[in-house]
């Protein structure tokens, strides 16, 4: 039975983006947008991002709440490390933002632990778990049309996920929801995206 988990995102009103890491683009040195990575082995790494007001928290009470949610979730799904908690800090730009990053053994560890639609995988098991029904695509490379029925015949694989942000796939991505946009950087922009945001990539 799924729990939910995340009180401290709640806590800090953070709001969950999407980045992954992708192509030839990389994940910058210091994160200050909430943002997500996967990488070719499947892991998941996410960054929470959200203003830190000093005359509330304390950052090391912030580790240490952050560190006890992943521990019962680790303890609730029998796993040692389906989620662990990476580092708890807050940025130096005067932002008052905190950057909460967590790493996770896999898409549905993340999903479950977010309470966010995520899913990465190939195109063949996203259509088998009805993961495909409804997208809306257009092609990166000339924004023409790719319907339900294209992708559902495409090899490769698929990103699915409600967060919206910048999405960077472990590949070259080659076709987009609707509404997104490609970034300077060759990463994805989904905040434009009414719904799941799905990217195809290679």
């Amino acid at each position: 039975m799924m729990r939910k988990y995340g009180k401290l995102a709640v806590a800090l009103c953070l709001c969950a983006l999407f980045l992954v890491g992708c192509g030839g683009a990389k994940v910058p040195d210091i994160v200050d947008t909430p943002s997500v990575t996967v990488d070719k082995e499947g892991a998941v790494t996410v960054w929470q991002v959200g203003l830190f007001d000093k005359a509330d928290y304390v950052l090391s009470e912030l580790q240490a709440m952050a560190s006890e949610e992943a521990g019962q979730y680790n303890s609730s799904v029998g796993k040692s490390a389906a989620v662990a908690v990476e580092k708890v800090e807050a940025l130096e730009d005067g932002s008052g933002k905190v950057v909460v990053t967590y790493r996770f053994d896999g898409w549905e560890s993340a999903s479950e632990f977010l309470q966010e639609v995520f899913f990465t995988g190939t195109v063949a098991d996203a259509v088998q778990q009805g993961r495909t029904s409804g997208v809306d695509m257009e092609s990166v490379k000339d924004g023409a049309d790719f319907s339900e029925e294209l992708l559902q015949q495409a090899e490769g694989h698929v990103l699915i996920t409600d967060m919206k942000g910048n999405v960077y796939c472990p590949g070259k991505v080659t076709h987009m929801s609707k509404g997104a946009s490609l970034n300077p950087d060759g990463s994805i922009n989904t905040l434009g995206v009414e719904g799941i945001a799905c990217v195809l990539y290679e």
